[in-house]
């Protein structure tokens, strides 16, 4: 059935803009796909490849490991080296094809891709979290990457032979790790928008039963209830698989932002750096903030969804004296909220994110004193 917003369209005698299937099936996904353990020999190669190029770049940084100060350079890039390993790790091993195939068929079985408005709201969303990772990703890699070349003069140019592994590693190794940032950020905003919108069909389904409802209470039968409840359930088997990947992502994400925000503020408290240096180092720092902001505000959107959701169900239940009715909405509000989950340790809710915050905020202002 045409939706409200596609039955004014067509009065207006407006063309509807044409939206393909609902899909995160992307490039990036592909690639990564390419190189999960459940690949052909090739790909676990180019993995084993990837993953030394990698280690060299975190390995030329490690040459300097000191314990003087805990926020040295040294401990950061100890810190990342963990990070970056953790977070390969976690895709190569539960990033696979199995894992694709699962969600295709919990995605399936919620039979909504047919509608109009579930297209639009993830593709139109999907182009513009897109937008701001491309525009995030690129100034980071020129800030981080080529910026730095061109402050050297030409009597340092001479010096290039003598530091050929600093630059192999700037200027292949580097970009290299930032491709793959990149496709990890595109399959994170893939995953939270598909959930997003699993979630946001239902909502808009029940809210619209409620309107029809108090105008004819006779529209809400047992039918239109186990069909709700049905796909809500298959959306919160949806979102379980998608935490085998998410889960930990996050927990590695948000970790790895403490960290390189105590790092940012012991600089800027106790060591002497330029001021290029400081400006490079907050660049950096933002770009990080916007991302882990961008992976929270849409995360949260699923739980606050799948909230309301419930919300509506119980109003529909004041419009019904059926014990049948009463016992199926019994059986809908009896399911759990739905979110991910911060390292399988709780759900990710507007309390639980506000906690996790001041507990970062916490590490990052008071562990750079102990290494005064």
């Amino acid at each position: 059935m045409p939706s409200i917003n596609m039955q004014q369209r067509f009065v207006r005698n407006e063309q509807l803009k044409h939206y393909p299937k609902v899909s995160i099936d992307s490039i990036q996904s592909k690639f990564q796909l390419m190189i999960s353990s459940n690949s052909h020999i090739y790909g676990k190669c180019l993995f084993v490849l990837i993953m030394f190029l990698f280690n060299l770049y975190y390995f030329r940084e490690l040459l300097y490991f000191s314990l003087d100060a805990i926020f040295s350079f040294t401990f950061e890039s100890f810190i990342r080296l963990l990070y970056g390993n953790g977070i390969d790790m976690v895709f190569y091993f539960r990033y696979n094809h199995k894992l694709m195939k699962t969600i295709d068929d919990h995605w399936n079985g919620l039979q909504i891709d047919f509608d109009y408005e579930t297209r639009k709201y993830f593709w139109t969303h999907k182009a513009k979290c897109r937008r701001l990772i491309n525009v995030v990703s690129i100034f980071y890699l020129i800030i981080t990457c080529f910026y730095p070349i061109s402050l050297y003069n030409t009597q340092q140019r001479i010096k290039l032979v003598q530091h050929i592994i600093y630059y192999f590693c700037l200027l292949v190794c580097f970009p290299l790790y930032q491709y793959k940032r990149f496709c990890h950020c595109c399959i994170y905003v893939d995953l939270i928008l598909l959930a997003q919108t699993a979630v946001q069909f239902n909502l808009i389904k029940l809210q619209k039963l409620l309107n029809e409802t108090r105008k004819d209470e006779k529209s809400l039968n047992i039918n239109v209830i186990e069909n709700a409840r049905n796909k809500y359930l298959l959306s919160c088997r949806l979102i379980d698989k998608m935490n085998d990947i998410m889960s930990p992502c996050l927990f590695f994400i948000f970790t790895n932002f403490a960290v390189n925000a105590g790092h940012l503020f012991y600089n800027l408290l106790y060591t002497k750096e330029d001021e290029a240096g400081k400006l490079i180092t907050n660049f950096q720092l933002s770009c990080s903030l916007t991302l882990v902001l961008l992976y929270t505000h849409l995360s949260l959107k699923i739980h606050e969804k799948s909230l309301e959701s419930l919300a509506t169900v119980y109003k529909l239940s004041l419009k019904t004296n059926s014990i049948r009715l009463l016992n199926e909405i019994s059986l809908f509000l009896n399911h759990n909220e739905i979110g991910f989950t911060f390292g399988g340790m709780f759900m990710l809710t507007t309390s639980s994110l506000s906690t996790l915050f001041s507990i970062i905020v916490t590490i990052v202002f008071a562990l750079p004193t102990f290494a005064r």
